[in-house]
């Protein structure tokens, strides 16, 4: 490991940033060493002038991609190497376009029709709290209080825990299916072992097979059931702040955004959940 690299890793570690902030910063450094095939400490500013440029000009990136390299370079030479840039940098601006949004009656067909048990219920409880992927496969049995019917997600984003409030039908859901795997630690364990927590991919590929036998054709990925769960909530009463604090946002304005996004209303998520208890 390079002095730099082990540099870049610490001032992660001294602002408490999680892993995966600090794996994306790391291989945007990487990806500016590679492009050049220099150091990042020998550049000049025009040579980071002609790198920004090139993220969306020659190699066509989309705006999420070049904010999170944007994100990570200047990190690295502000808080690492210590150098302000003497060029400007121009931060591409973020489309505002409305997700894919799933209705009840589709999110139901697409956890009915996931043929595997563990991953059906998971997909129940990617919807049912409004997790994130990365939160719902760290979960352990031990997060799960079911006195309190609340679940804590410890490093979500920002690396920031926070509880997550439980249906009952959930929890009778998550119950029925620790009666049958006897989790110990992951609570969505690997088919490697119990020692070792399911994989993002696995379930991606679940959630599209599902899909698929659904008979549901949208152009939707996983995080689609997350944004099903805040407008379905939203739909049914649930005041802005608690969606707010349900979802792990740092800013309610992130939590607006849904606001723009509803259709009719309807009624909220926690019916459909009550429907699961069928749901095998």
């Amino acid at each position: 490991m390079t002095p730099l690299r082990q540099s870049l890793i610490d001032e992660c570690q001294i602002r408490g940033y999680s892993t995966r902030t600090r794996d994306t910063y790391i291989y945007a450094v990487e990806q500016l060493a590679k492009y050049y095939h220099q150091s990042p400490e020998k550049l000049t500013d025009e040579q980071l002038e002609q790198y920004f440029r090139s993220l969306s000009l020659e190699r066509g990136l989309s705006c999420s991609t070049i904010h999170v390299q944007l994100n990570g370079i200047h990190f690295l030479y502000k808080h690492v190497l210590k150098r302000t840039f003497c060029i400007e940098v121009v931060w591409p601006k973020r489309p505002r376009t409305i997700p894919i949004l799933l209705s009840k009656a589709e999110v139901k067909q697409i956890v009915a029709h996931c043929r595997h048990e563990k991953y059906r219920t998971m997909l129940k409880m990617y919807y049912g709290c409004g997790l994130r992927l990365n939160e719902l496969v760290h979960v352990k049995v031990q997060d799960i209080d079911g006195a309190r019917q609340t679940l804590r997600i410890h490093n979500g984003k920002g690396n920031k825990d926070r509880d997550v409030v439980l249906t009952m039908s959930l929890l009778h859901i998550l119950r029925a299916y620790w009666h049958h795997f006897r989790s110990t630690d992951w609570l969505f364990f690997s088919s490697r072992g119990m020692a070792f927590k399911v994989g993002n991919t696995s379930v991606q590929k679940a959630f599209r097979e599902a899909c698929k036998l659904a008979g549901v054709t949208k152009k939707c990925s996983i995080h689609s059931l997350r944004h099903a769960y805040a407008t379905h909530q939203l739909e049914g009463g649930m005041p802005l702040n608690q969606l707010q604090q349900q979802l792990g946002h740092a800013d309610i304005r992130t939590t607006q955004h849904y606001l723009h996004w509803l259709p009719e209303l309807n009624n909220g998520a926690q019916d459909l959940m009550a429907d699961w208890d069928g749901v095998s």
